[in-house]
């Protein structure tokens, strides 16, 4: 099915669906909606040539998945202003990029970071389909700069990184999210919470899994802080535990970088920002629960406090309290 240039497809959870046989609107969809300029050369007969795109944007990443059901060469000059990874979850594209050239498959092969500077080129094969991720480069720089607590420079990722081991596991893992809600949305991500965790989520791990040059640093433990900035996130959450924190956000309220904050947690709390986080909000959620005529339902209160997998936060609230929640709201 062919949808025209203006009729997209909303299909729930903030995503949206582009399916043409059309090259030219299908390079003009892709360079809005990636905001980059691309041209297209089907390596078949045009006839074949079917652009699948689904997309949406989650904080400072632009998400999309995109199938030509046929073999295909996508070349652009640049990148506008963002880091791209593309993850191949089906068939085999060959990504070419600062005079490197990568073979990626599902199965594994090294993936490229691209940077926003520089030709990059796209073949992908009659079988292929490619998670496109791209994170604004000035959230991923003024987020590392954070992190360093110093001025970066722009970034550059020789080699690659492997997404079957190690930290680029992790990130790949975290993309397989994203790729299952684009394809099957379930509204997980219209929730802000959700959506600001994983955006957060995907842009750190991107910093930690990849092989730029303040890797080395980045990975250094951190400098231990002092009390009165970890005090000054803990007051942060206790005045609203409903708010979607980052570490990040945190560390800036606190006054520190984010591995100062980390290492305070640590030292001072014996936990970390994000866990003490979460036992704030089971305290609330079970307040809650257990006030008298409560008319909040069970599933109310957990997605109030930022729980959105029912079953998790039951088995949290049952080893915390020594109940499920059902029954302590029935109480």
């Amino acid at each position: 099915m062919a949808v025209e240039r203006g009729g997209q497809e909303s299909q729930g959870g903030g995503t949206l669906q582009f399916r043409t046989g059309d090259v030219d609107r299908a390079r003009s969809w892709i360079s809005e909606i990636m905001h980059y300029p691309v041209t297209l050369n089907p390596q078949a007969e045009a006839a074949r040539f079917a652009l699948d795109m689904r997309g949406m944007q989650l904080g400072s990443i632009n998400a999309n998945t995109v199938a030509y059901g046929t073999h295909c060469i996508g070349r652009s000059s640049g990148l506008g202003v963002a880091y791209h990874i593309n993850f191949t979850t089906t068939g085999t594209s060959i990504e070419t990029h600062r005079g490197e050239t990568f073979v990626c498959t599902a199965a594994g092969g090294r993936l490229p970071v691209f940077e926003p500077t520089g030709t990059v080129t796209t073949e992908m094969n009659d079988e292929a389909e490619v998670l496109a991720l791209g994170w604004d480069r000035h959230a991923v720089e003024s987020a590392l700069e954070e992190y360093l607590d110093h001025s970066v420079r722009p970034l550059h990722f020789p080699g690659g990184f492997d997404p079957t081991d190690g930290k680029g596991r992790t990130l790949a893992g975290l993309a397989r999210v994203l790729e299952r809600e684009l394809h099957a949305p379930t509204g997980l991500l219209e929730q802000g919470i959700v959506a600001a965790r994983l955006a957060d989520a995907l842009l750190t791990t991107m910093l930690y899994a990849t092989p730029h040059q303040y890797h080395e640093e980045l990975t250094q433990p951190a400098p231990r802080t002092c009390p009165r900035p970890v005090k000054r996130a803990i007051d942060a959450m206790q005045a609203d535990p409903a708010h979607p924190f980052t570490v990040r956000e945190l560390a800036r309220i606190a006054g520190v970088a984010p591995r100062s904050l980390q290492a305070g947690f640590q030292r001072h709390m014996e936990t970390t920002p994000m866990t003490y986080l979460r036992a704030l909000r089971l305290e609330r959620a079970h307040r809650d629960l257990t006030r008298p005529g409560s008319p909040d339902t069970v599933t109310e209160v957990a997605v109030r406090w930022g729980f959105t997998h029912l079953g998790r936060f039951a088995a949290a609230y049952q080893a915390r309290y020594g109940t499920l929640p059902s029954q302590a709201h029935r109480a």
